[in-house]
This record gives C-alpha cells, sequence and structure tokens, in this order.
C-alpha cells in the first residue's frame, strides 16, 4: 500500500515533488556507465584537508513593465529590472566578495531604449538599455536572466585567478568559464536517469554519499553530472528530499571529474540548510541563502525605487528608437 506525504515547501518554490523520471527532453541524451555500470551508493573518502570553496550565485527582480509606442504602430512590451551577483567565500576574510549589481531596461524586437536616470538623494541610479529580438514578456525574462548569468560568470571568473579549490554555481551551468567549477541544481524538474538500478540508488542515498557519475548532452553542451545527498530524510520527508544534481563541463579529466564528485559529496552537506530556518532546506545551502539575502539587499528599496520612476518619466520624455 502506498503513502501520501504532505510537501512542506510553499508552492511558490519549486519542489522535488515535481520532478520527473521519463519527462526527458527529447533534445536531451545520458550516458549513465561513464564511472560504473553498477549503480549504488557511493561513499568517498573525507578531504585531508579543508578545501577553500566559494559559492556563486545572483538574483534578479522585475522592478516595473514599461510601453514602448510611436504613432501608427503596436506599442512594444519593455522592463525595467535590477540583478546582481556575488560569491560568499566561507572561512575568509571578507567572506562576501565581487558583489556587482546591475540595472537595465530592456525592449523587445530589437527596440533600443534610453538610459533611465532616477535621481535620489545620494547620487544617481541609472537603468542601461538592452534589448530581445523576442517579441514577448518570456523573451525579455529571458534576456534577464542572460545578463544576470553573465555578472555570474564574471565573478566565477575573478574567483578563478584567486584559485579557490572548488566553486558552486547555484544552478545549471550555462556561461561559466571552465575550471573547478561545479553547478549544483537544487530543484530537479527531470532527473534524467530512469532505469530502476537508477531509482534505487537515489532513493538510498545517504547525506555524504553520491551517485555514480553519468553525461548529460543538451542542445547547449555536454556535462558530467552525479547526484549527491545533502541530508538523511526524516520519516515524514518526501523521496529523494535530500539529494541534489551537481553539473561540471564535459572539457575535464575523468580523475578530475571524480575527484571534484566526491570532494561534493563529502564536504556539501556540511553546508545544508535547516526546514528551521529554510523552506527550500537542504538543497538552499547555507552560504547560498546568506549570499542571496546580502544581493536582494543592495538592489534596493522596491517602493522608494518605483517612486522615482515615476518622477523620471513625469520629468521627461523617455525616447527609444527601432
Amino acid at each position: 500500500m502506498g503513502v501520501l506525504k504532505l510537501d512542506p515547501r510553499p508552492p511558490s518554490y519549486d519542489s522535488v515533488a515535481e520532478a520527473s523520471f521519463d519527462a526527458r527532453d527529447a533534445r536531451t541524451d545520458i550516458v549513465d556507465d561513464v564511472e560504473t555500470g553498477d549503480w549504488r551508493p557511493i561513499t568517498p573518502p573525507e578531504p585531508r584537508a579543508a578545501p577553500q570553496i566559494a559559492f556563486v550565485d545572483g538574483v534578479q527582480r522585475l522592478e516595473r513593465r514599461v510601453s514602448a509606442e510611436q504613432e501608427g504602430a503596436w506599442p512594444l512590451p519593455g522592463i525595467l529590472a535590477s540583478y546582481a551577483a556575488g560569491a560568499m567565500c566561507p572561512g575568509r576574510e571578507p567572506p562576501l566578495r565581487y558583489v556587482r549589481v546591475e540595472r537595465r531596461v530592456i525592449l523587445a524586437k530589437g527596440a533600443r531604449p534610453p538610459v533611465i536616470r532616477l535621481a535620489p538623494a545620494n547620487g544617481e541610479i541609472a537603468y542601461l538599455p538592452a534589448h530581445t529580438p523576442g517579441e514577448d514578456y518570456e523573451a525579455l525574462h529571458a534576456e534577464l536572466g542572460n545578463l544576470r548569468a553573465v555578472l555570474e560568470s564574471e565573478v566565477v571568473r575573478a574567483l578563478m585567478v584567486e584559485r579557490a579549490e572548488l566553486i558552486v554555481a547555484d544552478g545549471r551551468l550555462g556561461g561559466i568559464p571552465q575550471g573547478p567549477v561545479v553547478g549544483l541544481i537544487k530543484t530537479m524538474h527531470d532527473l534524467y536517469v530512469k532505469e530502476p538500478e537508477h531509482i534505487d540508488c537515489l532513493m538510498a542515498l545517504g547525506a555524504g554519499q553520491r551517485s555514480p557519475v553519468f553525461v548529460i548532452e543538451r542542445q547547449r553542451g555536454k556535462y558530467y553530472s552525479w547526484f549527491i545527498g545533502l541530508a538523511a530524510p526524516r520519516p515524514n520527508d518526501l523521496a529523494l528530499s535530500g539529494i541534489a544534481r551537481v553539473e561540471m563541463d564535459h572539457n575535464h579529466a575523468l580523475a578530475d571529474v571524480y575527484r571534484t564528485a566526491d570532494l561534493t559529496a563529502a564536504v556539501l552537506p556540511g553546508f545544508a540548510s535547516s526546514p528551521v530556518r529554510d523552506d527550500r532546506a537542504p538543497q538552499n545551502l547555507l552560504p547560498v541563502g546568506q549570499l542571496e539575502r546580502e544581493l536582494r539587499h543592495r538592489l534596493g528599496d522596491a517602493e522608494l525605487l518605483h517612486r522615482l520612476m515615476m518622477e523620471a518619466f513625469a520629468r521627461e520624455t523617455q525616447e527609444w528608437t527601432a
């Protein structure tokens, strides 16, 4: 007889309850016997010394929608948005590094907006122009995500100069340069692997263990991947609620990939969050949650920015070009 369990995460957050074993994108292929064909939990050795780890993340916020209008033509959609990226380096001073905040006004269909300048009491805030060839709000949000990803990549490059031993980027790897960089996927809508032995392995993962390494080939690239156990599930937790998936660029020697996989499984559970502190526990790692809070603070007060925007648009006409 099956058991029904209640998902403790608020519906506004993604959840492992939405994960699917067989809804794989038709453009995605996997190779599941890269490391071994015997899918069982792997318990890595403890590292000899605490590695130097950096966590990278970004945040974004849609401030307001705009409409680019002209006589005899349908208005074009646009947005005013802010985004930020930075790194949290536990055990180092200062732990918060390379924080950058950028603001953009983005128009659809390649239209070019002006710089939108706000005038707070302590200086000037500028929303710089950007555009997308897309025609709708989905394209605008995609462009915003691309701009944030570029900013995150610049943070990673700065950390690579410092020779960090492991750089953990929050989310899928995109434009992240090659190096000791992994992407931590907190919520898995598609688990990719789906054979019975795969499922048994993932269900059995305990804190500090990992799955074998496999290969994912998506439209945008090829990646090594593995699952890690961040926390032992409690009796009422959903199945797979204690695991996360990790990605690494395919242009690495397998020995480096296995070493990195062992390192992530051994050390990242030590940063797992608790349900008492974070609704996205254990996947929203403590340094990442701390970094997110700091970055959102750096974006500024949304209501104040809205008032300044209303003043700016009332003060002068904001012209755009096709």
